[in-house]
């Protein structure tokens, strides 16, 4: 698997996780299994410069905290609609 399809993967996931209502925790959880994938791939033959493996990884870490801040705002909606009724 290639750096660049862990990430799409990841992409995947994470806009699964948030369009379905997962918490912090398992999106989180979706962060690790790509991390995982990363230090396979790092691991492996032929791996990628490290410096390619860091840059996929803030990649993946920059991508989970703009959905934990969209799932948070949301979680913030909808406690502020629940307590107007």
């Amino acid at each position: 698997m290639t750096l660049q399809e862990i990430v799409l993967d990841f992409e995947a996931a994470l806009l699964n996780g948030v369009r379905t209502g997962a918490d912090e925790t398992g999106l989180t959880k979706i962060r690790d299994q790509a991390f995982d994938r990363l230090l396979e791939v790092k691991d492996g033959p032929g791996a990628p410069p490290l410096e390619t493996i860091f840059d996929s990884a803030a990649e993946i870490g920059l991508k989970l905290s703009m959905a934990l801040e969209t799932v948070r705002q949301i979680d913030a909606e909808h406690l502020v609609k629940r307590r107007r009724q």
